[in-house]
């Protein structure tokens, strides 16, 4: 009887993982992302979304839910994004597959 409902917990564990892993993790690391320039914005910034990796058709497209897109910044990896609101920079910097936001110059 105990292996079964310890079979059954790591179960619902796995799970859980599964579906809220990537959004528990984002979060606990987002501090990580987000350059100190921008921990406070007034309102809406101009920034520059840094991936380890060259970045799909999705990828640049779920980026453009946060600000409107505007084009690579010197490497296919690095995405210039304006008018990103502070709540959509909060979200912004929980993706775990974004490296880092750095203010665009």
């Amino acid at each position: 009887m105990r292996a079964a409902r310890f079979r059954l917990l790591a179960g619902l564990v796995l799970i859980g993982l599964i579906l809220f892993g990537q959004t528990l993790l984002g979060a606990a690391t987002a501090s990580r992302r987000l350059d100190p320039a921008l921990r406070s914005p007034s309102g809406p910034v101009n920034v520059v979304v840094v991936m380890d990796f060259t970045p799909e058709r999705f990828h640049t497209e779920r980026l453009s839910a946060y600000g409107v897109f505007a084009g690579r910044d010197k490497t296919v990896n690095r995405v210039r994004l304006r008018m990103v609101s502070p709540e959509n920079l909060q979200r912004l910097s929980g993706l775990v597959w974004v490296s880092s936001i750095e203010p665009a110059r």
